[in-house]
């Protein structure tokens, strides 16, 4: 017999009929159903027990003679028992398999006279001789007792899941992959890669883990959640401390790339339309900046000076994030981002035009590596790359929160892993197609890979066009993101849960604070590759290496599932962590 509440609301959710017309017809026909009590008279039944005294059930009963010895009284019963919904205030009818006659239970609902009209019901049982078994009539409520049904949540088949973690794990690192494959050594660099991705996906997968075991279901809980429960108050403000500090470094990367960009941009439509042509600047497609700084250094030359105002005013280095800043301010005080979101689309058209960027310039490159064993060779800078794909490979954060909207939960570790390989192969794919075309030598590399080519270059142009306005409106998302933590942390520390309420004064004080702090670095600092391997290396110590394996001994600690074994293996992954940021300080860029 099935669940009584699931039978109720089955009851409930049937088709009222009122007509005189349809009396007569039987209950379970595909014309005629019953009519349910009003919603005061469910509520009030057990006040109006007087009532149903004064109108008894009256049963008949007709069960027709064919296949009749195919039916079970007790089915019957119990079949007509399920759709009662004041069971104990009803006469159960007895069934007599043996007399042809029609069941009818008249049941005078007087529920509720004051306030409710009094309606007539009639329930009848009519068997399914082809099945043996009786069948239960739809009956309709629409009072909203019952018929209240769970809001759907919204979730995604696995192929949305699939490409949101792979445009969220897209970033900046994208324009320095090439750079860090060549601080390691090209056959060095694709097996770190590997491994470091490797890594990064266990540590996501132990993590969900330990949120199946220990989540609450319909809560949304993140991995800062699970660090209070399972280590404490400690655990948690470190997790939130170290998501901040990955906000705050992609925001800094992020204004360093848009004032190049801008840079650039506005100096090619100056170039165009004020500055004379320079044939040999023309006929220049790819640049070396590490070459002319070396030369510049080793001659004790100094850069010619600006010589036109507009050289004086459109600097990269001084004058351009400071504008762009002012810019930015107006964007990033709105109290809701959701105006932005609706560009989040550009993510996937900008990594899709950044491979077919890479691919054409290849193509016209052409392979140039001149001595393959040399490449087998390790470099002893290769930690900058594995420092950078802690971050490129960094969603630990969040990782809870896009697998939960998983419509297949069953298949999270399939879909992760399928995600990680795609973010994978485009890492890869960008870095060691530019790295072994590269026509120059391998240490001319930027760590962003368009100052390697004139501001002429139109493919270049478009790129820098395309990444410009998706950071523009990137920005924002992620300086919201960060605003909120940073609100919550305060209200978290000090108690004060009114401190994270959206005020003008409070949002207008903390978006000067931190484009102070980008406008800083993009102007003293700015180079992303450093700036991405220490953030990677420091967030990564801690969301890659440290909370997803003190999470899971935790978790077999706490079901007495801890071994020697397993304790050794996550405290060897934590000191990989360790080892990854303390390499960072020994490398000279």
């Amino acid at each position: 017999m099935k669940d009584p509440m699931r039978n109720y609301k089955k009851i409930i959710l049937g088709a009222n009929r009122y007509s005189d017309s349809e009396e007569s017809e039987p209950l379970l026909s595909s014309i005629s159903s019953t009519s349910c009590s009003s919603f005061g008279s469910m509520f009030d039944a057990r006040l109006q027990s007087e009532s149903e005294e004064e109108h008894p059930f009256q049963t008949k009963l007709n069960i027709p003679e064919q296949n009749i010895s195919s039916l079970s009284p007790l089915s019957v019963r119990k079949k007509f028992e399920c759709q009662l919904i004041f069971g104990p205030n009803f006469r159960t009818p007895i069934v007599d398999m043996y007399d042809n006659k029609q069941l009818v239970l008249d049941h005078d609902d007087s529920f509720n006279k004051e306030t409710h009209f009094i309606q007539k019901h009639r329930i009848s049982i009519q068997s399914n001789t082809a099945k043996g078994s009786v069948s239960c009539g739809d009956f309709s409520y629409s009072n909203g007792f019952m018929d209240y049904k769970e809001p759907d949540k919204h979730t995604h088949n696995s192929l949305v899941t699939i490409f949101a973690i792979w445009n969220t794990t897209m970033g900046s690192s994208l324009l320095a992959m090439s750079w860090g494959i060549q601080l390691a050594g090209l056959f060095p660099g694709i097996v770190i890669n590997i491994l470091v991705a490797a890594l990064c996906l266990y540590t996501c997968q132990l993590l969900l883990t330990v949120n199946e075991k220990h989540g609450m279901p319909g809560l949304d809980i993140e991995v800062s959640h699970l660090c209070k429960d399972l280590l404490g108050e400690w655990a948690e403000i470190l997790a939130n401390i170290f998501s901040i500090i990955v906000l705050l470094g992609a925001d800094i990367v992020y204004m360093i790339l848009m004032s190049n960009f801008l840079y650039n941009s506005v100096y090619f439509v100056h170039d165009v339309f004020v500055s004379q042509p320079n044939l040999m600047e023309e006929n220049i497609n790819v640049l070396c900046p590490t070459n002319l700084t070396m030369l510049l250094n080793l001659t004790n030359l100094e850069a010619t000076h600006p010589t036109t105002m507009f050289d004086r005013v459109w600097d990269l280095y001084s004058t351009v994030p400071i504008i762009l800043a002012v810019i930015l301010f107006g964007v990033l005080n709105f109290k809701s981002p959701t105006f932005f979101t609706k560009f989040n689309s550009l993510g996937t058209i900008s990594v899709l035009y950044l491979m077919v960027f890479v691919a054409v310039k290849a193509y016209g490159w052409g392979i140039n590596v001149t001595d393959w064993w040399a490449e087998l060779n390790i470099k002893p800078t290769f930690a900058a790359l594995s420092g950078m794909l802690s971050l490129s490979y960094f969603i630990h954060n969040i990782i809870i929160s896009i697998m939960r909207n998983n419509k297949n939960q069953e298949h999270n570790g399939r879909d992760l892993s399928i995600a990680f390989g795609l973010v994978t192969f485009t890492y890869l794919f960008i870095g060691i197609l530019f790295y072994a075309c590269f026509p120059l030598a391998k240490s001319c590399i930027e760590d962003n890979i368009f100052n390697n080519f004139s501001t002429k270059d139109t493919l270049t142009i478009v790129a820098r066009i395309l990444l410009m306005f998706q950071l523009f409106t990137v920005f924002p998302l992620i300086s919201f993101m960060l605003r909120k933590d940073i609100f919550r942390n305060i209200d978290q520390v000090f108690k004060n849960y009114r401190f994270g309420d959206f005020t003008y004064k409070k949002v207008m004080m903390l978006n000067v604070v931190l484009l102070v702090i980008c406008v800083l670095f993009a102007c003293f600092l700015p180079k992303i590759g450093t700036l991405i391997r220490y953030t990677g290396a420091l967030s990564g110590l801690v969301y890659v290496f440290m909370l997803p394996n003190v999470l899971k001994m935790a978790s077999l600690k706490k079901e007495r599932q801890l071994t020697t074994t397993k304790a050794l293996w996550h405290l060897f992954i934590l000191g990989l962590g360790t080892l990854n940021l303390l390499s960072q300080f020994f490398i000279k860029d």
